[in-house]
C-alpha cells in the first residue's frame, strides 16, 4: 500500500467541513441549521465515496494499475453502457465547479475576517454592493490559478499539511475554550462532558501527525516558507 498517496487522498476527501463554519454569520437560526448541515454533509459525503466504489471494485475486474483519473467513468460504461459513463463525467464536472465554488467563497470569507481583525491588510475586507468579499475573491481565484500548475499529487500532499496545521490549532483552541470559557456565547454547543472533548480530538490529532511523517521534503520545504510568509505579514502589521 502506498501510504502517503492514500492517507493524503483520504484527508483531502474528508475534510473542509470547518470551512462552513465562514459561512456561519448568514445562515440563519445557525444553533439549529449548522449541526444538522454537518451531521448531513458527512453522511452524504461518506455515502457517495463508499457506495459507488464498493459497486465498481465488485462489479469489474479492474488491476490497481488502471484506477486512474477518470477510470469511474469506464467502469460506469463496463456496468451500464456510454449513457451511464457520459452521466458520470457530466456529475464529476458539475461537482468540481460546485467544490470550486464553495472553497473559493469559504477562503475569501476568511480573509476578509482576518483583514477585519487586523491581521491582514486593511484593503482585504472590502465588500461588493452585493456584500461580497471582493479582494478576497481575486486573491483567492489567483492563488488557484498560480498552484494549478503543480503536480496535483504533490499539490494536495501540500494543501493537506497547511490545513491539518490549522485543523490542530483549532482542536486546541475547541479544548481550551471549554475549559476556560464557558460563559461565551455559542451558536451551538457540542453535547459532550469536558473530559470527553479531548478524548474526542485525540483521533483525528493522531491521524494528523501520521500525515506529517508521510510528507516528503518538498512539502516541508513549503510549508515553512508559507509559515515564515504568514509570521513575516503578521509582523509588518503588528
Amino acid at each position: 500500500v502506498f501510504w502517503r498517496g492514500f492517507m493524503n487522498n483520504l484527508f483531502w476527501n474528508l475534510n473542509s467541513f470547518d470551512s462552513a463554519a465562514s459561512f456561519a454569520g448568514e445562515v440563519r437560526e445557525v444553533s439549529t441549521t449548522y449541526p444538522r448541515g454537518i451531521f448531513l454533509g458527512t453522511f452524504l459525503v461518506v455515502v457517495c465515496y463508499l457506495f459507488p466504489l464498493l459497486v465498481a471494485t465488485g462489479a469489474t475486474d479492474s488491476e490497481q494499475n488502471e484506477w486512474v483519473d477518470g477510470h469511474m467513468a469506464t467502469v460506469a460504461v463496463q456496468i451500464a453502457g456510454p449513457w451511464l459513463g457520459g452521466w458520470v463525467l457530466f456529475s464529476a464536472g458539475v461537482s468540481n465547479l460546485a467544490l470550486f465554488e464553495a472553497e473559493m467563497s469559504a477562503d475569501a470569507w476568511q480573509l476578509m475576517g482576518m483583514s477585519e481583525r487586523g491581521y491582514l491588510p486593511k484593503i482585504i475586507s472590502t465588500r461588493s454592493r452585493f456584500g461580497t468579499p471582493t479582494y478576497g475573491i481575486l486573491i483567492g481565484a489567483l492563488v488557484i490559478v498560480f498552484m494549478s500548475v503543480a503536480d496535483f499529487s504533490q499539490l494536495v500532499e501540500m494543501l493537506n499539511f497547511n490545513y491539518a496545521i490549522s485543523l490542530l490549532i483549532e482542536y486546541a483552541a475547541f479544548v481550551k475554550l471549554r475549559y476556560t470559557r464557558r460563559d461565551v456565547p455559542r451558536p451551538y454547543r457540542f453535547p459532550l462532558p469536558d473530559w470527553a472533548a479531548v478524548l474526542l480530538v485525540l483521533v483525528p490529532c493522531s491521524m494528523i501527525f501520521v500525515l506529517f511523517l508521510l510528507a516528503s521534503w518538498l512539502t516541508y520545504v513549503f510549508v515553512a516558507a508559507v509559515l515564515v510568509f504568514g509570521l513575516s505579514i503578521y509582523c509588518l502589521l503588528d
